[in-house]
């Protein structure tokens, strides 16, 4: 196995039986490395991936699953290896890109509301759809953005406590409209 591979996991979605396709994704060595330098990771100790992958009415899919893996990156502050354990459970939507619905056009002026609880489904291109892709987009949004190693902490004044306050942009600009009138 390539180096570079991350972990592919193809099904073709018409071929998924009515009980579901149960799919187990527990990486190599050569596959976790890819991952790692994909992601920007000092390493990834273990990645493993439980899915399901249910047929819905109008040929939509369902995918459920959980993903535990162990990483280690950089602490933002002292660059020293801090390790985290992920363990994620994530439930996605798919539908047929022929039977996507194009957004309402908004009414000029009008408001636009935003559900953060809304479960819009994602579009597949074609009938197949990558597990590992899946499973992969769910653990990169698990990833700790501003991984800290125990006791890391800036040097004093490096967090813009205790420095003068500057003044904002705003009053600067108001100060030069006060003097050109």
């Amino acid at each position: 196995m390539s180096t570079n591979r991350l972990p592919a996991r193809p099904i073709d979605v018409d071929a998924i039986p009515p009980t579901g396709h149960i799919v187990r994704i527990e990486t190599g060595p050569d596959e976790r490395a890819a991952i790692a330098k994909s992601y920007g990771l000092v390493a990834v100790n273990a990645f493993v991936a439980d899915l399901e992958a249910q047929r819905e009415a109008n040929r939509n899919v369902a995918v459920e699953g959980r993903i535990r893996a162990e990483i280690v990156q950089e602490c933002v502050v002292s660059l020293a290896p801090v390790t985290q354990a992920i363990d994620e459970t994530f439930r996605v939507r798919f539908i047929p890109a022929d039977e996507r619905k194009p957004a309402p056009e908004p009414k000029p002026g009008a408001e636009v509301h935003v559900d953060p609880d809304d479960e819009s489904p994602d579009v597949l291109p074609d009938r197949m759809l990558d597990l590992g892709a899946v499973a992969l987009e769910h653990f990169a949004l698990a990833i700790d953005p501003y991984p800290r190693a125990p006791g890391a902490e800036l040097p004093a004044g490096a967090d813009g406590i205790g420095e003068a306050k500057r003044e904002s942009p705003f009053a600067v600009l108001a100060k030069i409209a006060r003097n050109d009138n």
